[in-house]
């Protein structure tokens, strides 16, 4: 008998999602995509989605603020709804403590949960409250909504479409390794990395504005590394890709942080995870204007980075050489680490 670690996170899905088809005809999207989309009032679908923080696996209670958990938590999710292009409208929350948990650090998580929730006008209506002896866990479950049916998805990826992400990649992956090798003394020394990985934002309004153009468009948020989440749309898609690792935009405190400490920030842009950027894939003529549109509209700044192929093989270009390259990121059940970190 396999053990979890074993078969793997993403393989374990496939094995468990057979066992939940969508027998109704109002289930529009079901598993396998960042929410669930399912019939609402006329003309608005309904995301459905969930996700967790689990202390020692997405947080250390020693390094990240008890409100800054909460923040993050809703961040997170709230990512999933950006992916679908959506609004966020309702949440639940569920939060299994220790008893030995002060109530002044569980009071500053609830608050950090108010902050984000009133930040992106999120009615938490409800929840559960458990206790346990060993790690706490945090989840919340939102509900949001689009404006017609679903176009920005991950099996929309067409050969031809170039790729394109939001923001900078794997600035939270160095912010973790800062925390660990410094604790709280590494804000001081790289504080936008740390508060990179602290305060991740959902990118709610570029994933609105591209809904908004009415066309099919593949899109996934950035939590398990570009990289393997990148991997998640080809997959669905049945498509390769070309990517310019010199087109990865890489902020100026990576390079800086990398440089001094004697790391790849390639490495962490392609594995580390938990930006929480957006990748999708476009026609090459509407790059120009989507880049814009996005840009003037949010102050967000989208890169081009590579070109979905048909050849199902995934490369990347450094310079005039080119060779492939396998995804890679966080794992569950892979041994509890990320690559892409530095130590």
């Amino acid at each position: 008998m396999k053990k979890l670690q074993e078969i793997g996170e993403f393989a374990f899905i496939e094995r468990i999602q057979g066992f939940f088809p969508s027998f109704q005809s109002n289930v529009l999207v079901g598993i396998g995509d960042d929410c669930a989309v399912v019939e609402g009032r006329e003309g608005h679908p309904l995301l459905l989605t969930c996700d967790s923080q689990v202390e020692g696996v997405h947080f250390l209670s020693s390094l990240t603020p008890p409100r800054r958990v909460g923040r993050r938590l809703v961040a997170v999710n709230l990512s999933d709804i950006a992916a679908m292009g959506g609004r966020p409208v309702h949440a639940l929350l569920s939060c299994v403590w220790r008893g030995d948990v002060e109530d002044e650090w569980a009071l500053e998580f609830v608050k950090g949960v108010q902050e984000e929730s009133r930040r992106y006008a999120v009615n938490m209506v409800g929840g559960n409250l458990s206790q346990t002896s060993h790690s706490m866990v945090f989840d919340l479950t939102v509900v949001g909504e689009i404006d017609g049916s679903p176009r920005l998805l991950r099996r929309y990826a067409v050969p031809g479409h170039v790729v394109m992400v939001t923001g900078t990649l794997g600035d939270a992956a160095a912010g973790l390794a800062v925390l660990k090798r410094w604790g709280q003394e590494g804000k001081e020394r790289y504080p936008r990395l740390v508060e990179r990985y602290w305060s991740p934002v959902p990118r709610l309004e570029v994933g609105q504005i591209l809904a908004s153009v009415e066309r099919e468009f593949a899109l996934i948020d950035i939590s398990d590394g570009f990289s393997q989440d990148l991997g998640h749309i080809l997959d669905q898609s049945g498509v390769g890709v070309e990517i310019d690792l010199a087109a990865l935009p890489l902020s100026v405190e990576l390079k800086n942080f990398c440089q001094e400490n004697g790391c790849d920030p390639l490495s962490f842009a392609l594995e580390g995870g938990e930006d929480y950027e957006l990748i999708f894939t476009a026609p090459e003529e509407d790059s120009y204007w989507l880049c814009h549109r996005i840009e003037e509209k949010t102050g967000v700044h989208v890169q081009v980075v590579g070109r979905v192929t048909s050849e199902h093989v995934r490369k990347v270009q450094q310079g005039r050489k080119k060779r492939k390259f396998l995804p890679a990121g966080w794992r569950h059940f892979a041994g509890g680490e990320k690559k892409g970190e530095w130590k």
